[in-house]
């Protein structure tokens, strides 16, 4: 037998009962004592304590709000090719601008109480948003091109940036009206802002003060009715013209941004287009539009110098006509420009080459029908 184990196998059956007794009562007490302890005494858990609101001074917000106050209202008419989107409490218009499937042009308008900083603050932001340096004050009157319109000092920044492969462009419209700031901004790829600049600047040109109470108009231009042939009646500030179209010039509605428009049918089906416009003042001068005009057929724009050797001059029962001309590609455009009183007329004949070099005789012939009423 090994001596250094113990087995209960050799004991008598009375002794093995005995000691099993011993063995399962201890263990029998101590689940009675366990069973008794049952419940639990918890403090009541207090409940959390929020701190007021600072009733100091606070630091001011991180992003610019619209004021609980608002603004005084301007109203506008905007191309009806623009797509309107849904307002918010930081725009007061929204618009997608372009066509195709690609990515789109889109123009935010906000306004804001006081001057946000600036002119030169707020160029700044815009040419930060599209990866350009600052500019000084010093270089800030070259930055901005005053476009006066119904009482409203506008000023337009043109600005070019971004990435090489993603070339980004700017037009950032500044107007300040009754102790607030508007800013007008369509921002996009390069080549969609670049062909409705003239477009956004006609556009500008209908921004004015709304009535007061009245909500700002973000409305499509209206199309009404085609005027009689040769008249033009005066939008408010803007003297009439009267003049002669050819009759194998096709007179299209007029519009709010336009007071004319004609198809000019050609060779083959191929059109060109005349249209007829008018704003107050002169909308930036006579060097700056006829920039614009170039622009839009993605020339290179001309320095003061050059400007005299590009216009051709006549007067027409009274008026001072200035003629430009310019191609580029398979484009052409003649275009004249026509002070009147405070206000500047605009011809824009444009088309393919041909077809407006065959209508160039009659686009002078009809210029010089111009007359005030």
């Amino acid at each position: 037998m090994n001596h250094s184990t113990l087995s209960a196998g050799w004991l008598p059956a009375s002794a093995r009962v005995r000691l099993l007794f011993l063995v399962v009562l201890p263990l029998a007490l101590a689940s009675c004592r366990d069973a008794r302890v049952t419940a639990y005494r918890i403090p009541k858990e207090k409940e959390s304590v929020v701190a007021p609101p600072p009733t100091g001074p606070v630091g001011p917000a991180p992003m610019m709000t619209v004021a609980a106050n608002p603004v005084s209202d301007l109203t506008w008419s905007a191309p009806a090719q623009w797509k309107p989107k849904q307002a918010s409490s930081m725009r007061r218009g929204s618009f997608d601008v372009g066509e195709g499937t690609g990515p789109l042009a889109d123009l935010a308008i906000t306004a804001f109480p006081g001057n946000v900083g600036g002119d030169l603050a707020n160029v700044n932001r815009w040419r930060g948003q599209i990866n350009l340096p600052p500019i000084t004050e010093a270089e800030l009157p070259a930055a901005l091109q005053a476009l006066p319109a119904n009482g409203l000092a506008i000023q337009l920044a043109d600005l070019a940036g971004g990435p090489a492969d993603n070339p980004q462009r700017m037009l950032g419209a500044i107007v300040p009206y009754e102790g607030a700031t508007w800013f007008f901004k369509l921002t996009g790829p390069a080549a969609i802002v670049g062909a409705e600049k003239a477009r956004f600047i006609e556009f500008l040109a209908t921004i004015k003060p709304g009535a007061p109470g009245a909500p700002p108009a973000a409305r499509p231009a209206v199309a009404p009715s085609a005027p009689p042939a040769g008249v033009v009646a005066a939008a408010a500030g803007i003297p009439d013209l009267r003049w002669s179209a050819p009759g194998h010039w096709q007179a299209k509605p007029a519009s709010t941004l336009r007071k004319a428009t004609y198809l000019i049918p050609g060779a083959g089906g191929a059109n060109a287009e005349l249209a007829v416009s008018a704003f107050p003042g002169n909308v930036g001068g006579e060097l700056a539009n006829v920039n614009r005009w170039r622009g839009q057929l993605q020339l290179p724009p001309l320095g003061e110098p050059e400007l005299a050797g590009a216009v051709t001059r006549f007067t027409a029962h009274g008026l001072p006509v200035a003629v430009v001309e310019f191609t580029s590609g398979s484009q052409r455009l003649v275009g004249a420009i026509v002070p009147q009183g405070d206000a500047t007329w605009f011809f824009k004949l444009t088309g393919p080459d041909a077809v407006v070099a065959a209508e160039k005789p009659a686009f002078l012939t009809f210029l010089q029908s111009l007359s005030a009423p």
